[in-house]
C-alpha cells in the first residue's frame, strides 16, 4: 500500500524545483522541424544549460538539428518543450522519477546583446573550457528558452502544474 503523501507548502515546493533545476546540467528538449506539414519530424536531443530567472540559456551549433529547429521557432507562436529529469540511479523508483518539463518560447541572443558576454562566461564558468573554443566558432548562438507553463512531478500521485512558468498547483491528488 502505497504511503500517504504528506502535504507540503508552495513555497516548499517552489524551493524544490528551484533546487531540483540547480543539480541538473543538461536538458532534453523536444523541437519540431518547419516546412510542409508532411515533411514535419519531431526531434529529441540534450543540451548543457545555464539559467537564471527568466530563460534556461543553451549555447548551440547552428549546424546541429536541434539549433535549426530552434531556430525556425524564433520568435513565432509554435513552443519548444524542455524536460529535466532525475538520473535513473539516484531514483527510487525507476517509475516515479522526478521530472521537469516546461513548453518554452524561444529567442536567439546575438552576439552584441548586451547580457551575451555575460552568459557565455557564466556557461565557461559551469562548463570549462570547451564554452571558450565553442564562443570562437561563428556557427554557435546563444538560445534563450522563455518558459511559460510546465509541469513538475516529484513522485507517485505528486503532480505540480505550474503557471507562467512559477507557480505550482497540485493536479493531482
Amino acid at each position: 500500500m502505497p504511503k500517504k503523501n504528506k502535504i507540503i507548502s508552495e513555497a516548499q515546493i517552489l524551493e524544490e524545483i528551484k533546487h531540483f533545476r540547480q543539480q541538473q546540467k543538461t536538458l532534453i528538449i523536444a523541437s519540431q522541424s518547419t516546412g510542409d506539414s508532411k515533411l514535419q519530424q519531431p526531434l529529441a536531443s540534450y543540451a548543457p544549460f545555464i539559467e537564471d530567472e527568466a530563460c534556461f540559456y543553451l549555447f548551440l551549433s547552428g549546424l546541429a538539428s536541434h539549433s535549426v529547429n530552434l531556430k525556425n521557432h524564433h520568435n513565432d507562436q509554435t513552443k519548444v518543450s524542455i524536460l529535466l529529469i532525475e538520473d535513473e540511479q539516484d531514483a527510487r523508483n525507476i517509475f516515479a522519477r522526478k521530472r521537469l518539463n516546461y513548453s518554452c518560447q524561444v529567442s536567439i541572443w546575438p552576439r552584441n546583446h548586451p547580457q551575451w558576454q555575460e552568459k557565455i562566461d557564466k556557461l565557461q564558468a559551469r562548463f570549462g573550457k570547451t564554452i571558450e573554443l565553442l564562443s570562437s566558432l561563428g556557427d554557435f548562438n546563444l538560445y534563450c528558452l522563455i518558459p511559460e507553463e510546465g509541469h513538475y512531478v516529484r513522485g507517485f500521485g505528486q503532480a505540480y502544474e505550474l503557471k507562467d512558468g512559477k507557480k505550482p498547483t497540485l493536479i493531482n491528488k
